[in-house]
């Protein structure tokens, strides 16, 4: 009675095990055939993650980025706090023509996007982390985003 438990629980799993490695190759193929048909998922691996410290000007493809200013209200470390805070990071953006644009990114729990001059500039993070007892002066300050080319520009 045993045996054809066990030769049954058997053949059950060598199914289960074929059902899903063709799932993972149909998943895959879907993705690739998705990424050939849209080009914004194929852009979107074409971001690329830069950082920035208020002494520098960063050149990005045809754009300038410069810190202006950090707001960091994030709840220090060794702090109990109510609320987790927020960063804002204000850039000046220009691009090959020298036009400017004065660029707001917010990051509360989730960072929100700013689009200029074609790109979308999205806040990554912010270091170094607050401390209690320190003061951190934006010149100690590095800021990371990522920048990812708009379509269609």
């Amino acid at each position: 009675m045993f045996k054809p438990i066990y030769i049954f629980l058997i053949a059950l799993s060598g199914c289960i095990a074929d059902s899903s490695t063709i799932t993972e190759t149909v998943t895959d193929t879907e993705v690739s055939t998705q990424m050939q048909q849209s080009p914004a998922l194929a852009n979107a691996q074409q971001n690329s993650v830069i950082t920035i410290t208020v002494e520098e000007i960063v050149d990005y493809q045809n754009l300038k980025l410069r810190l202006i200013a950090v707001e960091d209200s994030r709840c220090a470390t060794g702090v109990t706090c109510i609320w987790a805070g927020q960063l804002v990071v204000k850039l000046e953006v220009s691009n090959e023509y020298s036009e400017k644009q004065e660029v707001k990114l917010i990051r509360k729990r989730e960072s929100t996007m700013a689009n200029t001059f074609g790109y979308s500039l999205l806040l990554l993070d912010v270091e170094p982390h607050p401390k209690k007892g320190k003061d951190i002066q934006l010149s100690d300050q590095v800021i990371k985003l990522n920048i990812q080319k708009i379509n269609g520009n």
